[in-house]
This record gives C-alpha cells, sequence and structure tokens, in this order.
C-alpha cells in the first residue's frame, strides 16, 4: 500500500426506510474542507491523471462503482512509483484518503454511471492534470482485474 493512503469501510444501516451510511463525524477530519465537489462519470469513462500539490484527497463513490489507481510520485516516499487499484462504490462503501503527491485516476466500472464525492483537506486545493503520457504510469485502463 502506498505510504499514507488511508482506506476505510464505511458503517451503513439498513433499515425498512432505506439505508444510511455515515460518512464522517468531526474528529475524522483534519480540519474543515477547503471544498467539495461531486462528479458524475459515465460508464467506462476514465479521468486520470491529478495530483494535488498541497491537500489531501477524501474520496467515496456514492453511486455505481469506480476502479481508484493511485501512483506515488512523491521524491523522499519509501513508496515512490508503487501503483495501488481499489474498487469502491455502492457495493463496497469506503472512504479512500489520498495524499498530496499521490497521482489519482478512475474509472466508472460496471454498466452503470458512477457518482463520485470528492472533499479537499489542507492548504490549498491547487491540482496539475496529466495526460497519460505525462503522468508515466505504467497502468492499462483496459485490463479487467479479477
Amino acid at each position: 500500500m502506498i505510504q499514507g493512503v488511508e482506506v476505510r469501510e464505511l458503517q451503513s444501516q439498513l433499515g425498512a426506510d432505506g439505508v444510511d451510511v455515515e460518512l464522517w463525524r468531526p474528529d475524522d477530519l483534519d480540519g474543515p474542507p477547503l471544498q467539495a465537489n461531486y462528479y458524475y462519470l459515465f460508464p467506462g469513462v476514465v479521468q486520470a491523471w491529478t495530483l494535488r500539490h498541497q491537500a489531501a484527497e477524501r474520496i467515496v463513490c456514492l453511486q455505481g462503482m469506480i476502479k481508484l489507481v493511485l501512483c506515488d510520485r512523491r521524491e523522499d516516499s519509501p513508496s515512490r512509483d508503487e501503483v495501488v487499484e481499489l474498487h469502491l462504490g455502492e457495493f463496497r462503501p469506503r472512504e479512500v484518503v489520498v495524499p498530496p503527491g499521490v497521482l489519482r485516476g478512475w474509472k466508472a466500472v460496471g454498466g452503470s454511471s458512477a457518482v463520485i464525492l470528492l472533499a479537499l483537506v489542507g492548504e490549498s486545493g491547487e491540482s496539475t492534470r496529466l495526460d497519460r503520457e505525462k503522468a508515466g504510469v505504467d497502468y492499462d485502463w483496459d485490463i479487467v482485474m479479477q
């Protein structure tokens, strides 16, 4: 696992009226979020690569399923250049915290769109978008992991 990446299984309560999934309590966050966005990703679409410079990304897939791929680009990290693939979404409710300096990409998997909640915590939400060539990550989005 990439150093500093946190994966937390989200707790849910099934009731007669639906499902309640708890995202955060005050002690779960390292300060107030800088911003929070949601992304609506069409089936099979890849959105890669994003690099945050000073903020951690807190990622939750609210609807559908995504394949989240991370690559450590931090110079002084013992996990430098390590690539990790995680699946999360309605069938695997989890939150993934991605520290600054780790590249992030995601793909909606399965037959439906995915809705992704992204909250930024840190000093600045500044980011850089890199295409496949500039990112230089040895990862094939077409591979189906079993």
